[in-house]
């Protein structure tokens, strides 16, 4: 995370409006705040959702299912690939 801040932050960065660390700071507390409201939203959509998909028989199966695929599909990617 900090290698992130470090290369991309630095491009928005104007030289002769403030000092170039209170920037970065701002532009860090910018990046924490928007996470904090993207994830935010996810749980509590996650929250909303979950006693349905607990509830239906369907999505159960479906959820079952594509996870099986995703092991199958992980589980060729190892057996193909060449080094172990």
């Amino acid at each position: 995370v900090s290698l992130f801040f470090l290369a991309l932050l630095p491009q928005f960065t104007l030289p002769g409006a403030a000092p170039i660390v209170l920037q970065m700071i701002s532009f860090g507390f910018i990046f924490i705040l928007a996470t904090l409201l993207v994830f935010g939203a996810i749980a509590e959509l996650a929250g909303i959702i979950s006693p349905w998909l607990k509830r239906s028989d369907v999505a159960q199966r479906t959820m079952h299912r594509v996870a099986a695929v995703i092991f199958c599909i992980l589980a060729m990617k190892l057996l193909l690939s060449e080094q172990f």
